[in-house]
């Protein structure tokens, strides 16, 4: 996979947190940013997930029998105006 450089400047305290992680927890730095685009991506996607979650709740799952049946009648009704029976 062809990869891309990013060029960021970080306060000197965020910058010795970086180091002190990368070398406790990654193998570079490199790893140690992509982890954290990961992890934002990953919370993004269940934030959206959550957000359409709650939009379908308490939405109707689709007609009821009694809008289907109506819809039934009405279509063969239609069909007989059309065909002439």
């Amino acid at each position: 996979m062809k990869m891309e450089t990013i060029n960021i400047s970080l306060p000197p305290e965020m910058a010795e947190y970086v180091r002190n992680s990368t070398q406790r927890f990654y193998g570079n730095q490199s790893e140690f940013f992509r982890d954290l685009v990961r992890r934002k991506f990953q919370a993004e996607i269940e934030a959206d997930v959550q957000f359409l979650e709650k939009a379908i709740e308490g939405a109707p799952s689709g007609p009821s029998q009694e809008q289907i049946d109506i819809i039934i009648a009405t279509q063969k009704e239609v069909r007989r105006e059309k065909i002439g029976r």
